[in-house]
């Protein structure tokens, strides 16, 4: 087998696409006032907004980047991916949670060792009610999680390789950033240590970077500090 691969993606914003999530009635309608959406967790969400960029992990057997001499970042120590295809929009929070165990599972985990939650947290209704349940049901109320589309936005095909490097970074930096325009939590939303307001100093060996798409696609990577 290939000892090294890449793996990430790559989303231009185009008005097709905000067409596609228009009709599916998830896009925000904040037009007037964008910088308060999207607001990922938050009573007052109202949709998602589409962003652009891409984002590419080199993935390599340990052995062959430590005879290159590669500057190694974090080590992916587990995953789990699943897909329901139960709805459009309307995620089915256990197989999200599913997802979550057969990443655990598969690292040789428990819920306890993870230190931290990198969200979906698209802001729409129905989803992060769904991924914010799911996360706790298996987490407890004590997880810290916050989620970076509300910085950049959903940039579709390129969020899983962008939000999994932030979830690196952020854990080599031992500073988390927190959601924006989160101003008070929906009480429909699963019970979990939201990060507002400020970055947050916390020093992990484990995170998880969660990513659970349209259609009940579900993804579940968890990183190692590499040391």
């Amino acid at each position: 087998p290939l000892p090294l691969m890449l793996a990430g993606g790559a989303e231009e914003l185009c008005p097709t696409e905000a067409m596609v999530f228009d009709a599916l009635y998830a896009t925000s309608l904040k037009n007037d006032t964008p910088q308060s959406s999207p607001r990922p967790y938050d009573k007052d969400r109202d949709g998602l907004v589409i962003g652009e960029g891409g984002g590419m992990l080199v993935l390599e057997e340990l052995e062959h980047a430590l005879a290159r001499g590669a500057r190694i970042h974090a080590e992916l120590v587990g995953f789990g991916s699943n897909a329901d295809g139960q709805h459009t929009t309307r995620p089915e929070q256990l197989t999200m949670r599913r997802a979550m165990e057969l990443a655990l599972e598969d690292a040789g985990l428990q819920p306890s060792d993870i230190g931290y939650v990198n969200g979906h947290g698209t802001a729409t209704e129905q989803g992060d009610i769904a991924e914010t349940l799911a996360t706790s049901s298996l987490f407890g109320e004590h997880m810290p999680i916050s989620s970076q589309k509300s910085f950049l936005g959903h940039t579709l095909g390129a969020c899983g390789a962008l939000e999994s490097w932030f979830s690196i970074e952020m854990m080599n930096r031992d500073l988390y950033a927190h959601t924006l325009n989160l101003d008070e939590v929906d009480p429909h939303c699963g019970k979990l240590d939201y990060l507002r307001g400020e970055f947050r100093q916390m020093s992990n060996e484990y995170v998880m970077n969660n990513n659970f798409a349209f259609g009940g696609v579900n993804t579940s990577l968890i990183f190692r500090r590499w040391s």
